[in-house]
């Protein structure tokens, strides 16, 4: 094993809604517990040392969480341009992915799923999804 290894969740629908996306997310995960030159298997894809996995299951974004830590990982991190390339090299156009970003129960600033802070220098959130029951994020590269 090697490489850092991410995971993210993507929506395959192109429309969101609230009613129905715990339904219609899929993942990009990571795992920071490996730090060498090769991934733990051919499904994960290595980019700038680190290892991410695109799932193709449908699932909420908790679920996707979970499933991450399954796989010793966590939902993506986006902490610099190498793993904003990822991004943008790797997804899919108007498809939607499920990040490692959430405001916490009682919190109002968004965190990390490792408990950093958002870097709001790095990329723009954009609130209208967020409500009461929903404080996640996720992500789409739009052309």
């Amino acid at each position: 094993m090697a490489g850092d290894i991410i995971y993210a969740d993507i929506k395959t629908d192109g429309a969101f809604s609230l009613g129905n996306s715990s339904s219609l997310q899929k993942s990009v995960s990571f795992n920071s517990s490996t730090a060498h030159k090769s991934c733990p298997s051919k499904d994960w894809r290595l980019h700038g040392g680190k290892c991410y996995w695109v799932a193709e299951a449908n699932k909420s974004w908790h679920e996707s969480k979970n499933d991450c830590a399954m796989k010793n990982s966590h939902l993506m991190v986006i902490r610099d341009f190498i793993d904003m390339s990822f991004l943008w090299k790797h997804l899919n156009t108007g498809v939607f992915y499920w990040i490692g970003l959430t405001i916490p129960p009682g919190g109002e600033s968004w965190t990390w799923v490792d408990n950093n802070p958002f870097d709001s220098h790095l990329f723009s959130i954009e609130e209208k999804w967020r409500t009461r029951s929903m404080k996640c994020a996720q992500v789409s590269q739009i052309r």
